[in-house]
């Protein structure tokens, strides 16, 4: 009799951590198709306005609100407080001890590159999700190439945010780029 209780209860312990363990399943793939479709509407709204500017420029028609205009808004509106942190501390240190030359920004962001053509992007795939944070990888269609691009997530203030642009074919991360370029420009003006 003991041992059939102890098999029951080893049963009902096994079913029980078999439910939490589908429970989190189920949360955590709530989740990725939370952030999934995030990145895509991210990428949506902000490919319409490059999409629409460079088609407008292949018309030799000048677009008012286009892509400078609206990085800002793109900034503010998709990625993390920190992300936009980093970039006005960048954009500062440019505008003081760069102005006129490159500085930092050697590239967009956005599209992985200098000049962009019929941009989208394709095959999202969550890798890593937690109540908090993700991590994605993408395909990033620019002219007739395409990239993957690696991206961190954070939600703040109940929306996912980008915290992070990486090159998932090469070594960049840019938000370590920032961060470095950064250090390395404040030691230079303490000398």
């Amino acid at each position: 009799m003991a041992l059939v209780a102890m098999l029951a209860a080893c049963q009902s312990n096994g079913s029980q951590q078999a439910a939490e363990s589908q429970k989190t399943t189920v949360s955590e793939q709530l989740t990725a198709t939370e952030v999934q479709n995030r990145v895509r509407d991210i990428y949506s709204a902000v490919f319409k306005v490059y999409n629409e500017e460079d088609s407008l420029r292949n018309l030799d028609i000048q677009m008012e609100n286009g892509v400078f205009e609206n990085s800002d808004r793109f900034n503010k509106d998709y990625c993390s407080k920190e992300w936009n942190l980093l970039l006005a501390k960048v954009n500062e240190i440019d505008s003081l001890n760069h102005e006129g030359e490159l500085g930092f920004w050697e590239f967009d962001y956005w599209i992985m590159g200098q000049d962009w053509h019929n941009l989208s992007i394709s095959d999202i795939e969550v890798q890593n999700v937690a109540e908090n944070e993700a991590t994605v990888q993408m395909k990033l269609h620019n002219f007739d190439s395409v990239q993957t691009v690696g991206l961190l997530l954070v939600k703040e203030d109940g929306s996912w945010k980008i915290d992070d642009f990486k090159q998932a074919d090469g070594d960049m991360d840019l938000k370590r780029a920032m961060q470095q370029y950064i250090e390395e420009e404040t030691a230079k003006t303490k000398k």
